[in-house]
């Protein structure tokens, strides 16, 4: 490799490390794809970030953060300002966020992030938004003076804001934060953003040309890579229903315009369509068919809805039913060959969904980029990731890297006798299971935290738990209310949440809060009709489908937040995984030969005798 700077900006890398930011220098370098699976605690952002910005300023590239929360970029800004203070290199960064969340106009607040764009959009094409005119301008003489503003503000800018600070700034001089954000962008050598601005096509391209970026001239970081397929094919997924439906038709009568029977005949077509079933895997022709019924096209129908859309918007300043499903129609005839449509009735309710299967079509633009480097820390097994990400075999490097905690301050326990197994739910086993966690507490001389495999299971037992201090995550928990619950943890009680839930990725525990985990069961997906056809797609296409499409991903949620423990090199942690099936080989690849594993009923005698020592 050839003789390169590479700032960091501690004193010196700890020795994994040191590994670690050299093999990813030596990846970008030579223009390669290094897919890394670092444990937790191995360092991955400073490394990532060091080899990444010491090559792009070597070879004149831009680079690219991108992360799954937008609570995981500070520590990204964190490094690029290390780097600034300590080498004084001229680094900018920013902090990118989406347009919903920087808006300071209180008509639009309230509004969805589709409800939002739109009216934005509208308010713009119209010039009446005086925060964008600040910002941007409207005509040249605007133009000069939004430029004037935004110069003043780059000068205090430093080596880079967090979102919030050029929010509250933002606000002050009535200057659109999200247009702030897109020029300091175009000014930046490291962009650090969600997933989706570099992943979503439809995104992508905009966001590219407005920071003046080519993806070619780009190294991609890619953190908590073993989320980047599920995102993506969330994200390119769509649903409606009859309440979806209803809302339309309220909204259409609101504007003195006719919807006509469409509830009533979208719930006739379900009704046909399901023939008595709960759930059936519907054609795309099917659809198209109902739509028909009413004399439009698809374009006729996305444009009708869009405009009532926005007119509903503008006389209500409420979220549009009709833009939501003016989106969902437009997306419909796309992706056949990669995506499963399925149509289910649950109480007399009907919900519609296209779910996409392959995340490849949107992520192969990792191929197209200078260099990439994929990091998690439960990145298993890496061949899975490589292939479902449609990443070319040639240019993809892949490489395991061993943990850089002491193996005797870590014990694994699997629990004997008790599972979530769908055979085995029921009052009983719900309160051995509570039994047992409250005796993990007891016997646990510090926090302790629960991950259980979904709301149900954990609704299921958490009533059950005698436990005092008990913290329980809720669905769709705002951002504030999960902060107030990490600082409630750190003073004491018990922590618990679902796998693969924003408690159990991306939060860092840095002070030590947990002493104990416990994962109860395994959080495999229901096997409903979407498991099915994903499990037969990559068995189609890689031979692999039930270990790509159900048992990694489900099993790889336990090992995800069985790593929240571990930060630093002296903590100490006991990880009780519990349930049975975790002796099982298709399960215990998640555990490291490395590390002592008890196999035991009574797990809390092996709690309480780890943490004697």
């Amino acid at each position: 490799m050839p003789n390169m700077a590479l700032y960091f900006r501690h004193d010196s890398p700890r020795p994994f490390q040191k590994e670690l930011m050299e093999d990813m220098q030596r990846a970008i370098t030579y223009r390669q794809i290094l897919l890394a699976n670092a444990p937790t605690g191995s360092g991955k952002t400073d490394a990532a970030l060091s080899a990444a910005i010491s090559c792009a300023i070597e070879q004149g590239l831009d680079v690219f953060f991108l992360t799954p929360k937008i609570s995981q970029h500070k520590i990204a800004m964190d490094v690029v300002r290390g780097l600034e203070k300590k080498f004084s290199l001229g680094l900018r960064a920013v902090d990118m966020v989406g347009r919903s969340h920087c808006c300071i106009d209180d008509s639009l607040r309230g509004l969805d992030s589709e409800g939002l764009l739109s009216a934005c959009i509208k308010k713009r094409q119209k010039c009446e938004c005086p925060y964008f005119g600040n910002a941007r301008g409207y005509n040249r003489r605007e133009e000069m003076k939004a430029d004037e503003r935004f110069r003043k503000f780059l000068g205090g800018y430093g080596s880079g804001k967090s979102h919030h600070e050029v929010i509250e700034l933002g606000a002050s001089e009535h200057c659109c934060p999200y247009e702030w954000l897109l020029k300091a962008a175009a000014e930046s050598r490291v962009v650090v953003a969600d997933y989706h601005h570099i992943m979503m096509p439809h995104i992508r391209d905009i966001f590219l040309m407005k920071i003046r970026k080519r993806i070619e001239n780009s190294i991609i970081i890619v953190d908590e890579a073993h989320n980047l397929s599920s995102r993506v094919r969330s994200s390119l997924s769509r649903n409606a229903s009859t309440f979806l439906f209803a809302r339309m038709s309220k909204e259409m009568r609101h504007l003195g315009l006719d919807a006509g029977p469409v509830e009533e005949e979208f719930r006739s077509w379900c009704n046909d369509a399901l023939d008595g079933e709960r759930e059936r895997v519907v054609s795309s022709e099917s659809f198209m068919e109902f739509l028909g019924r009413f004399g439009l096209d698809i374009e006729e129908t996305v444009q009708r809805l869009e405009d009532a859309g926005l007119a509903f918007l503008e006389d209500t300043g409420r979220k549009s039913a009709c833009l939501r499903l003016a989106r969902f129609i437009e997306g419909w005839p796309e992706g056949d060959d990669c995506s499963v449509r399925i149509l289910q009735e649950d109480k007399g309710q009907f919900s519609l969904s296209k779910r996409m299967l392959d995340p490849s079509g949107a992520t192969k633009i990792l191929n197209e980029c200078a260099a990439s480097i994929l990091m998690s820390g439960t990145m298993h097994p890496l061949e899975m990731h490589r292939d479902v990400l449609g990443l070319a075999h040639e240019r993809t490097e892949m490489k395991a890297y061993p943990s850089p905690f002491p193996s005797e301050n870590i014990l694994n326990i699997i629990t004997e006798d008790l599972t979530t197994r769908y055979t085995r739910r029921g009052a009983e086993e719900y309160g051995a299971i509570a039994s047992k966690l409250d005796s993990i507490v007891a016997s646990t001389p510090g926090g302790t935290a629960i991950f259980f495999p979904s709301y149900q299971v954990m609704d299921a037992v958490s009533p059950r738990l005698q436990s005092r201090g008990l913290l329980v995550q809720r669905p769709q928990m705002k951002p504030h209310d999960i902060r107030k619950m990490l600082r409630d943890f750190k003073r004491g009680g018990v922590l618990i949440g679902v796998q693969g839930g924003s408690l159990s990725e991306g939060v860092d525990y840095a002070e030590g809060e947990i002493k104990t985990v416990v994962i109860v069961g395994v959080a495999l997906d229901e096997m409903g009709l979407e498991s099915r056809a994903l499990i037969d797609y990559y068995d189609a296409k890689f031979g692999r489908g039930w270990d790509y499409g159900y048992l990694y991903p489900g099993t790889i949620k336990a090992l995800q937040a069985a790593g929240r423990a571990r930060r630093k090199e002296a903590d100490r942690v006991a990880v009780v995984y519990m349930d049975e099936r975790f002796k099982w080989n298709k399960y215990n690849w998640i555990l490291s030969r490395d590390e002592r594993t008890v196999l035991t009923a009574n797990p809390e005698d092996a709690v309480s005798e780890f943490w004697k020592c």
